[in-house]
C-alpha cells in the first residue's frame, strides 16, 4: 500500500443512509398529523363549549322572562278576581232592589191599566172574553231583529153561528202601547166550533212588550140559529 492510498480520506459515511431517510420523513408526517388531529379535537370541544354556554345563557334569559311574565299574569288574574268578586257583591245587593223596583212599576202600571195581562212568550195564556179562548205569543228572530207572532184561538160557545173578530194590543213595561194587530173573522164559526189564527204583530215602537190586552170586536150578526 502506497502513501496515496493511505492518505485518501474515507468518505463512505458522507452519503446519507438511504434506508433511514424514508422512516424519518414518515415519523415527521405522523407527528404533524397527530398534532393537526389534536388541534381539530380541541377546536371542536371549544366550539361545543361555546355553543353550550350560549344555549344555557339563552335558556336562563327565557326562564327569567317567563317568571316575570307569569308574575305579571298572576297579578292581573288576582286583580280581575277581586273585580269579579266586587261586581258579584254589588249585583247581590242591587238584585233584590231592582226586583222590587220592577214590581213597583208593574203594580203602578196595572193599577193605571187594570185590564193588562202579563205577556209570557211560548205559554198558553187564557183570555176571559166572548168568542176568545187563549193566545200564545212567540218571539221570532229574523236577521237579528225580533218580531212577535201571536196565535189566537177563538171559540163559539153560543147557540148561534157568528163571525168573531178581535184586536190585540201590546204594551211596554211602563204601560205605553207599542204595537197592535187586528184579527178579522175569515169565516163563520158555528156553535161549539173553535178556530185559531196567527200572524205577526205590527210594532210601531221598537220596545220589548211586557203586557197585552185583547179586545173583542162586535161579532157579525148571526147567520142562523141552531135549533
Amino acid at each position: 500500500m502506497d502513501d496515496k492510498t493511505i492518505d485518501k480520506p474515507v468518505v463512505e459515511d458522507a452519503w446519507p443512509d438511504s434506508s433511514r431517510a424514508p422512516g424519518a420523513r414518515h415519523s415527521a408526517r405522523s407527528r404533524s398529523y397527530r398534532s393537526s388531529s389534536e388541534l381539530h379535537k380541541v377546536s371542536r370541544r371549544l366550539a361545543l363549549t361555546v355553543a353550550l354556554s350560549v344555549s344555557l345563557l339563552v335558556l336562563l334569559f327565557v326562564i327569567i322572562f317567563s317568571v316575570i311574565r307569569i308574575d305579571g299574569l298572576v297579578e292581573t288574574n288576582d286583580a280581575l278576581q277581586a273585580e269579579l268578586t266586587k261586581t258579584r257583591l254589588e249585583l247581590s245587593l242591587t238584585g233584590p232592589e231592582l226586583e222590587r223596583t220592577r214590581k213597583n212599576i208593574s203594580e203602578m202600571t196595572k193599577g193605571r191599566l187594570p185590564h193588562l195581562l202579563d205577556l209570557v212568550p211560548d205559554k198558553v195564556l187564557r183570555i176571559n172574553g166572548p168568542y176568545l179562548k187563549n193566545i200564545v205569543f212567540t218571539v221570532l228572530n229574523q236577521n237579528g231583529a225580533k218580531s212577535y207572532e201571536y196565535k189566537l184561538v177563538m171559540e163559539n160557545s153560543t147557540a148561534r153561528t157568528v163571525r168573531p173578530a178581535a184586536r190585540i194590543f201590546l204594551f211596554d213595561r211602563y204601560g205605553v202601547q207599542i204595537g197592535s194587530a187586528e184579527v178579522a173573522g175569515r169565516a163563520d164559526l158555528a156553535s161549539g166550533e173553535s178556530r185559531s189564527q196567527s200572524a205577526v204583530i205590527d210594532r210601531f215602537i221598537d220596545e220589548e212588550p211586557h203586557y197585552f190586552y185583547v179586545s173583542t170586536l162586535p161579532a157579525d150578526k148571526p147567520t142562523g140559529l141552531i135549533p
